[in-house]
């Protein structure tokens, strides 16, 4: 039987059998979404029959909704090389949609250049958060988390001391801005899995 949780039927979906970001992401929906997978043929059967649905609206996306479907291949996709491989792509989308949501966003004098080029790489950051935490239910990571990948991962240097006033307000807005993606990749998978379940449940 498919998995009724759509990020867990992207990564199935998309095994080749090779584990290296499936086995945690197969770990966090089960313990933390409590979610119902199979394992029959190996753990989605290489694009066996249950989840060929799955990929080929997945397939879709990469011809029709590109963006989107980077999303999906950079939080989900069970090959962490193929996965980062998407990381510039969703980066981009989800920094769109953040200045999208900012409507003061050209004001030079409350966005200057450092500070922009700084949410940048928290994009960055925000991105590797959410992809090691699909089922969101461990801890949020801390500004000193933050502050810290930021250094050690790009080399780019933030003060924390006042997390609240200077950078609070943009975190909250770029993972807004990543939940609206993700909900927008996640969609079109789930009304797949709603047609894959109605159809088990009429064979039955």
């Amino acid at each position: 039987m498919i998995t009724t949780e759509p990020k867990l039927a992207w990564a199935m979906a998309m095994d080749s059998g090779v584990r290296s970001q499936l086995g945690p992401i197969m770990e966090d929906l089960e313990s933390g979404g409590r979610v119902q997978y199979s394992t029959r043929g190996g753990a989605g059967a290489s694009h066996g029959s249950d989840y060929a649905p799955v990929y080929a609206e997945i397939t879709r996306m990469e011809r029709e909704e590109p963006v989107l479907a980077a999303i999906g291949h950079f939080l989900c996709h069970p090959s962490t090389d193929q996965a980062n491989a998407f990381l510039d792509d969703a980066v981009a989308a989800v920094e769109a949609k953040v200045i999208e949501s900012i409507p003061n966003w050209g004001d030079g004098q409350v966005w200057r250049k450092a500070k922009k080029a700084k949410i940048h790489w928290l994009v960055h950051v925000a991105l590797i958060e959410r992809q090691r935490n699909l089922s969101n239910e461990r801890a949020a990571w801390t500004p000193e988390t933050v502050r810290e990948v930021l250094a050690d991962w790009y080399g780019v240097a933030i003060v924390t001391k006042d997390w609240a006033r200077d950078w609070l307000p943009v975190w909250a807005v770029i993972q807004s801005s990543i939940s609206f993606l993700e909900g927008e990749a996640m969609d079109p998978i789930s009304n797949v899995i709603g047609d894959v379940v109605r159809r088990y449940r009429r064979a039955a």
